[in-house]
């Protein structure tokens, strides 16, 4: 009978867990990704390839958070079903525990916390670092496809272009900032229109500019603008930018969200101060964050018993309760990871460590009944 019981118990979670997740994922891909992957799309000219990619990259961000909320909403709907529908009440009264009525949602659980682990500290970094490359290589063969209206783009080494509007293959109302090693812009120009091809030849892309004017700043002092050269014009001028550049820009200057667990350690053994507690609190973050499939089936077992309904809309609504807490405080702790003073590496477990307790609280309560 007890295996009955397992299989049935597991059936009915990997099944609504499978479709929460599924649904989470795309509902988040969507939410946050398509928007600006479309007007790619519509106002740059991106290649569907490059769409794909994008998308392909992206997923692996939103199961960090559809697998946890994924899990909540999956106990929360086949417990709260059970109960209402006084299953549980059957099982019980045949002298089958609430502990071990849940041994496999707890198997499953653990196997969830496993691949969390696997997608936070290697498959997300991955991608992440995959998305910047591929921006990268569509700058470096369609480099007009970066280009919109109205935008600053910065992913040319050592240059900032701001474009005014972008009709067709042309570029209008053209603001270009030549940065030193410090960042600070050294020469500024204006140019009404420009247009931008790639030299495959040479290896490098050209951006010709057409009715421009040049401000330098003196290179002894920069930040003296009294020493400012103004009212420079050409008719028509070439800037190359190598592609060469482009890349190694690709894989230098990596965020801590970049890199992997081994990486993230030799990190953290050759930094120190601000930038250790930055490391830091990206690891814990990242662990934290898987935990929370393990902490949110605690919370969501006790919780759906006690609701006693088996309404879908009552699952999603206390889901989103839980799941915005959590989650809008480990956001919230990650914005103060550059102060030290407040530890964020360890404050990052708070929510954790509360509804852990509260769950375990909950639920220990719900077995001695």
């Amino acid at each position: 009978m007890v295996k009955i019981i397992d299989r049935y118990i597991s059936s009915q979670i990997i099944t609504t867990l499978t479709w929460t997740i599924c649904m989470l994922s795309l509902m988040l891909v969507v939410a946050n990704a398509m928007r600006q992957l479309l007007e790619l799309l519509m106002t740059h000219g991106l290649p569907w390839s490059y769409i794909f990619s994008f998308i392909g990259d992206l997923l692996p961000f939103s199961m960090i958070y559809s697998i946890p909320w994924g899990a909540l909403l999956a106990v929360l709907l086949v417990f709260g079903k059970l109960s209402s529908e006084n299953e549980l009440l059957a099982l019980r009264a045949t002298g089958v525990g609430m502990l071990r009525i849940c041994t496999p949602v707890f198997l499953i659980t653990l196997g969830c916390l496993v691949l969390s682990l696997w997608i936070n500290l290697y498959v997300a970094p991955e991608c992440e670092k995959r998305f910047k490359e591929l921006a990268f290589k569509l700058a470096s063969t369609e480099p007009l496809a970066l280009f919109g209206s109205d935008e600053v783009i910065d992913a040319f080494p050592n240059r900032k272009i701001y474009v005014g509007r972008k009709n067709g293959n042309t570029l209008e109302d053209l603001h270009i900032y030549e940065m030193n090693a410090q960042q600070v812009p050294v020469r500024v120009i204006y140019a009404k229109r420009g247009t931008m091809e790639v030299d495959k030849q040479n290896q490098r892309i050209l951006l010709r500019i057409f009715d421009a004017r040049y401000e330098d700043r003196d290179e002894s002092d920069v930040d003296d603008l009294k020493k400012m050269h103004y009212g420079i014009s050409v008719e028509e001028g070439v800037f190359p930018i190598s592609l060469q550049e482009l890349i190694a820009k690709a894989h230098s200057n990596q965020r801590p969200t970049e890199l992997t667990l081994s990486h993230l350690r030799e990190a953290m053994e050759q930094k120190q101060g601000k930038q250790l507690t930055i490391l830091r609190t990206e690891l814990s973050k990242r662990f934290s964050n898987s935990l929370a499939v393990v902490t949110f089936v605690l919370v969501g077992i006790p919780l759906a018993i006690s609701a006693h309904r088996r309404e879908t809309s009552v699952g999603i609504g206390i889901s989103i309760c839980v799941a915005f807490t959590f989650f809008i405080f480990i956001v919230l702790t990650d914005n103060l990871k550059s102060n030290a003073s407040v530890h964020p590496e360890l404050l990052i477990w708070l929510p954790n460590v509360i509804y852990l307790i509260l769950g375990g609280t909950l639920f220990y309560r719900l077995a001695r009944r």
